[in-house]
């Protein structure tokens, strides 16, 4: 019996079109990810996209929305015999529960099993198409398929497919069930996030979280790309453990559905209010005799009055429905969920402003809203005919526009409802973090308004397309499917506003400048799509079911003669707003702005390599003054500026020609003058020109280039709107308003597929370390200049630029201020204006400042002081700082980052200025940003580096050198740990994703993870043996030697020869394996036994396990002797968590460590709780967890 029912409800299955279409779906999901380049689901950089660990990443990733599928599969076997009528004869059978109930979920099953196939059957099939690059391609060994399909995929969907059949079985409503799914997949997506925000907690997630992903995650977080390229997710350890989970509670959920299961089914809510009804009705008494009716109105008072009934009769019903109050319920958990801990930056929170809680709001609770408009949109449309009434109301008076108007009226006003209710949860997670300057009117303009409009637009969609299905759940079918679509399109270039339904460019927020001028284009977008809306509905309400003809094409017959009304009229209407709204649009996006897409831009970087890059190694000649006049119109926004650069042959060799570009393409290149020179040749799409010297530039020779360029957007852009000129908080840099002189290889295209994909060379490197050519040029192709910067600007705001103030004062409706410098700045210099507010402090002479926003100052005072211990710190150290002043200006969170011009260093409001820092145990990251760029006024300001590999060694490591000196001279030693945990998972989990090949720190060719992370980890650890005099002693030296020194700039090599003068021969090894090799460590303390002594001291023995190794730029490692020294220590409490401090150190020693076992002992006052090997983590261990443990008796 149960083999008989399992064989029908397989062949069910299989003759279902959900079946096939899935399969469809999903096949080209992974097909697409694998053939596709603007698809990637697991791969990318130097991973494969057959490789085991994306084919993993994959199938895990998919199996969630499969959710969706396998639940339509199995939870449809519960409801499809009720809904058919089908259900009582079945009961009246000998069927027993546990063969219907198991039979029918094994067929679901195994038909979702097999429609899931599809994934592993696209990669395969996809990794044998012709235009794939074969180079991102490994070998295709089944193994790679079957482990993930079976271990990771399989019982997924087993766990999901048992967890929502139970689920089915219980509330015998497929609507409820898949409440549920997006109950689950919400829950899923808050652990995720809080997992993924407190690595305390990453293996606790990754034990309990079912679906695997969180094993996986932790398993496979420090793989290498070679790593990723070749191993399987073994069905060991941690990810057994897992899967057995997922197994157990498989099981649990069909134990519950079993049962929760009956035979005998309760009527319906409906039926049992309709009989108790019928039941206690009586009949009257007697019949009183009324007059006669009155005489129906069609007037406009009476349609208003039927607008009003129709949509607050549609309100009721939706907001009676136990689905909308589930979904509400949900989006207010998952967004309550989101604002717990707002974004994070090195663990530390940030101020809850009401511009991060909209962004926080927007990406938790928006999935609700889309849900309620296709949803509901298909559930008003189609309840009459669901209640057998339609015929009944089709047949009465109703006029044809209160079917529609008050459906779509209704959804909207649902909708505006709805974000206010999570408006409300926002304010109040606010006030439950102390925040109390709620701002509703930035909510309602910024949030409410315009995610009302549009989700309306999604709901009139949604209509349009139910009044044309022939059911809702096809309905439904289509609007999930545009939603892929259109997600998919946009990432294969097709994102033009113009046929992007209810699309229209993004409008970045800022306490600096609000909306700026972004919102008008979206806007626009609003009212083009809004005309399209009514059309849409004007269409929906002529092609509407009205009858007993439910059939498309007759429908479609009388589409003329019912738009001969009123109603088409409406729609011409709509029609010519459309129109004109669209010209006006295209006008904006594609004739006043550039149309870009990412594949046009990979192909402009591609043509611009191809054309300009033979003249990379043309010989020019350098800047060494500029004077210019910026003039900033915030009030357009846009700017001008005009200047003359004054230029030096110290080539050696005559010059007989000078190139001069441009490299941002919103500027335009207006007037060139270089006397006596012609354009001999020019470049117009790269605004690149060759001028032809009639008289040769002699070597030592000097002339002239004066430069007129303009940068002001007209209207607004399809999208990537110009946010460097704004209303208030202009940030520009020379680069994007001054030109160039000669070609370099920064921001041509990296990826070596899509280099090869445009018929590049595949790599595009700098020159290598040992290359004495690239000594040639700075890191970053500037020279040493004095600089001459005039800046005009708005009355109300304040001018700012690299220089001494020369003079500042306000010429009737402008502000003009002069900025001179007094020593040689690179040619890279910013110019800010926006109405700030100022705070200074005189540090020995040197004018301290912030110039920042006046609602963000409380963290000015931590600023000023980090660069007050920097200066302290920094000039004894390194040498003297060679400005008078040293500026921190805010500007809008447009991007998150510092940068460090000449004694001036733009901040962003979104990593600073709102750092929350009340909790004194989270790391500071506003002194440690602050100290950071104070660095880089040695390391590049004084000292700037050759153009060969390792140039950012000498910048920004050094840079993180000092501002990690900053912050244990402020926080003590014991506060490190935390930093440098941080540093060393994000160079561990980077390596994996490198697009071209890890290197050593020596020869790091701009690779953030590890100029960043590893040389944190890196200088640290030389500073901990070498002792911080002698590291300071180098670099001191290293300024001494190369400040402001022009070609030949030096190199790493410079910087480490410094490290190893009188270093010993140990020291010298270290020094290898910190910078010219790749080193990893795997130390681990296996035990840590404490014993009470006879003097009565406190005994550790601590057996420890330590293996060095070396790697090459794919992960591949090779271990290596280690023999060298450690530090080992006992504890009161955990190194790094917590409120650990100086005092919680009971020992602290050095001692030989060597590779394998060995016993270390310890000897402390008083009984330690932990005790390890490397607690601070200075080196580079793959697990640095298990360096300090708890102890044992």
């Amino acid at each position: 019996m149960f083999a008989g029912i399992l064989g029908f409800e397989w062949r069910y299955q299989m003759r279902n079109p959900v079946f096939w279409v899935a399969v469809v779906i999903f096949f080209l999901l992974a097909f697409g990810a694998t053939t596709v380049d603007q698809i990637q689901i697991g791969s990318g950089g130097n991973v494969h996209k057959n490789a085991p660990f994306a084919i993993a990443q994959m199938m895990q990733i998919l199996t969630l929305f499969y959710m969706f599928v396998s639940t339509a599969f199995v939870a449809n076997v519960i409801v499809r015999d009720d809904d058919t009528g089908f259900g009582p004869i079945i009961r009246s059978t000998r069927v027993t529960k546990g063969a219907y109930l198991f039979g029918r979920f094994g067929g679901a099953f195994l038909a979702a099993a097999l429609g899931f196939a599809a994934v592993p059957l696209g990669v395969w099939l996809g990794s044998h198409m012709p235009w794939v690059d074969p180079e991102t391609l490994g070998p295709n060994h089944p193994g790679y398929y079957l482990s993930a399909y079976l271990w990771l995929a399989l019982p997924n969907i087993l766990l999901t497919s048992a967890l929502f059949f139970a689920l089915a079985t219980i509330t015998r409503s497929m609507m409820a069930t898949y409440v549920g799914v997006v109950g689950f997949l919400i829950l899923f997506t808050v652990a995720s996030v809080v997992l993924d925000r407190n690595p305390a907690y990453e293996l606790w997630g990754a034990y309990g979280e079912p679906l695997g992903l969180g094993a996986t995650s932790y398993l496979t977080k420090y793989w290498t790309a070679a790593d990723r390229n070749m191993l399987t997710v073994p069905l060991t350890g941690l990810v057994l453990w897992n899967r057995l989970l997922s197994l157990c509670l498989s099981a649990l959920s069909l134990a519950l559905a079993f049962a929760t299961f009956r035979f005998a089914t309760k009527p319906s809510k409906k039926a049992r209010k309709a009989e108790k009804l019928a039941e206690g009705a009586e009949a009257p008494e007697h019949v009183r005799a009324v007059g006669p009716l009155p005489a129906p109105r069609y007037d406009r008072q009476t349609a208003l009055a039927q607008l009003a009934v129709r949509t607050r009769l549609e309100m009721g019903q939706v907001f009676k429905s136990p689905a909308y109050a589930v979904l509400l319920a949900l989006g207010l958990f998952n967004t309550v969920a989101a604002l717990i801990d707002l974004g994070e930056i090195f663990g530390t929170p940030v101020l809850p402003v009401t511009r991060i809680v909209i962004r926080l709001v927007e990406g938790s609770f928006s999935i609700i809203p889309v849900i309620i408009a296709i949803y509901y949109a298909g559930e008003l449309v189609w309840r009459e005919r669901d209640r057998k009434t339609h015929e009944l109301i089709d047949a009465s008076a109703i006029p044809d526009w209160a079917f529609v108007l008050p459906k779509a009226l209704a959804v909207t006003l649902v909708l505006f409802s709805t974000l206010i209710v999570s408006v409300l949860g926002a304010m109040l997670m606010q006030l439950f973090h102390g925040y109390t300057n709620l701002e509703p009117g930035k909510y309602l303009i910024w949030y409410v308004l315009p995610q009302t409009v549009d989700f309306t637009l999604l709901a009139v969609l949604a209509v349009f397309v139910q009044a044309l299905s022939p059911h809702k759940f096809v309905g439904w079918g289509v609007m999930v499917l545009y939603i892929i679509v259109r997600t998919t399109a946009r990432n294969l270039g097709f994102g033009d506003v113009l046929y992007n339904y209810a699309s229209g460019p993004e409008v970045p927020l800022s306490d600096m400048n609000g909306q700026g001028s972004f919102w008008i284009g979206a806007w626009w977008l609003r009212l083009y799509w809004s005309a399209f809306a009514v059309i849409l509905l004007v269409l929906a309400h002529a092609l509407w079911r009205r009858g007993t003809e439910t059939r498309l094409a007759p429908r479609l017959r009388r589409l003329p003669s019912r738009l001969a009304s009123s109603a088409g009229a409406i729609g011409a209407v709509a029609l010519v707003v459309f129109a004109i709204t669209g010209a006006w649009i295209y006008t904006n996006t594609h004739v006043w702005n550039e149309y870009r897409t990412p594949v046009g831009d990979e192909q402009f970087m591609a043509d611009y390599e191809k054309a300009l890059l033979p003249f990379e190694k043309v010989p020019q000649p350098s800047v060494e003054a500029v004077r210019v006049a910026v003039n900033l119109h915030p009030d357009q926004p846009g700017l001008s500026a005009q200047g003359e650069m004054t230029l030096v042959n110290r080539t050696g060799q005559p010059l007989d020609a000078i190139h001069v570009r441009l490299g941002d393409r919103r500027t335009k290149l207006v007037a060139v003058s270089i006397p006596g020179a012609t354009v001999q040749r020019a470049f117009p799409r790269f605004q690149y020109r060759i001028y032809h010297l009639a008289s040769p530039l002699a070597p030592g020779g000097t002339t002239t280039l004066a430069f007129r360029t303009e940068r002001r957007q007209r209207g607004f852009a399809n999208s990537g709107n110009d946010t460097r000129v704004v209303a208030n908080g202009t940030f520009v840099n020379n680069g994007e308003f001054a030109p160039v002189i000669g070609m370099d290889r920064q921001e041509l295209l990296q990826d070596r597929s899509k280099r090869r994909k445009y018929g590049l060379p595949s790599e595009l490197r700098p020159p290598k370390l040992e290359d004495l050519n690239g000594t040639r040029f700075s890191a970053f192709h500037v020279d040493w200049v004095r600089t001459d910067i005039t800046v005009s600007t708005d009355a109300d705001q304040t001018p700012i630029a690299p220089g001494d103030k020369v003079f500042d004062r306000t010429e009737g409706a402008r502000r003009v201020a002069r900025f001179v410098t007094t020593a040689p700045i690179l040619n890279f210099y910013s110019v800010q204006s926006a109405r700030y507010r100022e705070k200074h402090l005189n540090h020995d002479g040197i004018d301290l400042a912030v110039y920042y926003d006046p609602q963000h100052g409380a963290n000015v005072d931590r600023m000023l002081s980090a660069f007050a211990h920097g200066l302290d710190l920094y000039q004894p150290a390194f040498g003297p700082y060679q400005f008078r002043q040293a500026r921190i200006v805010e500007f809008p969170d447009y991007a998150q980052f510092a940068q460090a011009f000449a004694g001036t260093m733009p901040y962003s409001e979104g990593i600073g200025f709102i750092a929350d820092l009340s909790n004194k145990d989270k790391i500071d990251y506003v002194s440690y940003v602050a100290a950071h760029e104070l660095g880089h006024q040695w390391w590049a300001h004084q000292v700037i580096t050759s153009d060969n590999q390792g140039a950012t060694m000498g910048i920004e490591t050094l840079a993180q050198y000092s501002a990690l000196m900053v912050m244990e001279h402020l926080y003590g030693r014991d506060q490190i740990r935390r930093f440098l945990k941080f540093e060393l998972d994000r160079y561990l989990r980077s390596r994996g994703g490198e697009v071209i090949e890890e290197l050593p720190l020596a020869r790091v060719e701009n690779q953030q993870y590890i100029h960043y992370r590893k040389g944190s980890l890196a200088m640290y650890r030389l500073k901990d043996e070498l002792g911080e005099a002698r590291v300071d002693a180098a670099l001191k030296r290293y300024d001494a030697k190369f400040r402001f020194k022009g070609p030949p700039f030096p190199r790493s090599l410079d910087l480490i020869a410094e490290f190893r003068r009188g270093a010993t021969p140990a020291e010298n090894a270290l020094i290898t394996d910190l910078f010219e090799r790749i080193t990893l460590y795997d130390i681990k303390t296996r035990a840590a036994v404490v014993s009470r002594r006879p003097d009565g001291k406190w005994q550790t023995r601590l057996t420890v396990d330590a293996k060095k190794l070396y790697a090459d730029g794919k992960g591949i490692e090779k271990e290596a002797p280690m023999t060298e020294t450690a530090e080992i220590g006992a504890f009161a409490a955990m190194p790094g968590r917590g409120s650990f401090a100086r005092k919680d150190v009971l020992t602290l020693t050095r001692v030989p460590i060597r590779s394998g076992e060995q016993v270390l002992t310890l000897v402390t006052a008083s009984k330690p709780a932990f005790a390890g090997v490397d607690p601070y983590n200075v080196r580079i261990d793959r697990n640095s967890d298990d360096n300090v443990i708890a102890t044992s008796s």
